[in-house]
């Protein structure tokens, strides 16, 4: 796999845990994970056509990836990345530009068990570019800890604002900066830190497609190796008292 595709992916799933199963068949390898607070969710899927071979039987694979992350960083952008299970030893042998690291699996058993991806019916959904959603999210940073995204179906607008104990700041997204896929009313407080890791880690001028409601779960989904690959993230809303 070219090396950017993994870090990606890695970079992703790291945001929110630091292992993982690693489901794998003969259409490529998915994974699913939520973090140890319960508060948000990854929904990873890279099909075989992201990988430049792909050659696999069914298993799941635990893998620390901290450690998978740490060799795969020796990888330029121009490398690619060999990944192997070993059936001798049973380790995840990951191979970059001559270098061989060997790396020892964990047992998927131990590792805690994927929830159920939850179904809901959202009435408001946007897609947004990366760049705008973290203009937002650093506006928010600067006065509060929390912030509230919020659409009306009477305008086509997304607003991004926060509030802190003495300053307040505003984003309205309409136009050019957001295309609208549904307009229906929607109004959510989500913890900033967690906005932060998300959109720290989608790549640059990657679409985003943000599906929002009345205090349920924002669900933000983008694609991955050039459309071979996806994940759908969800985040717990933040219950005001």
């Amino acid at each position: 796999m070219q090396a950017p595709y993994l870090k990606t992916a890695l970079s992703s799933l790291r945001a929110l845990v630091d292992e993982a199963r690693i489901r794998v068949t003969e259409d490529g390898l998915t994974v699913r994970a939520v973090d140890s607070a319960n508060v948000a969710m990854d929904d990873l899927e890279l099909k075989a056509a992201a990988f430049e071979s792909f050659e696999a039987s069914p298993g799941t694979l635990g893998l620390n990836l901290d450690r998978l992350a740490d060799s795969v960083r020796l990888a330029s952008k121009d490398d690619l990345v060999q990944l192997f299970l070993d059936p001798g030893s049973g380790k995840l042998i990951v191979v970059v530009d001559g270098l061989r690291y060997s790396m020892a699996c964990l047992d998927s058993r131990t590792i805690r068990t994927e929830p159920t991806l939850p179904e809901f019916d959202l009435p408001a959904t946007v897609t947004v570019d990366r760049e705008t959603l973290q203009r937002g999210v650093k506006a928010a940073d600067l006065v509060a800890d929390h912030v509230r995204f919020r659409m009306e179906a009477s305008a086509d607008a997304l607003v991004i604002e926060a509030e802190g104990d003495t300053d307040a700041v505003t984003l309205e997204l309409d136009g050019d900066d957001i295309e609208v896929l549904a307009a229906g009313d929607a109004s959510t407080l989500f913890s900033l830190d967690y906005c932060k890791k998300f959109v720290r880690t989608i790549p640059a001028g990657t679409p985003v497609t943000l599906e929002l409601g009345e205090d349920f779960p924002l669900i933000l989904s983008y694609e991955l190796a050039d459309g071979d690959g996806t994940i759908t993230r969800m985040l717990a809303p933040r219950i005001e008292t």
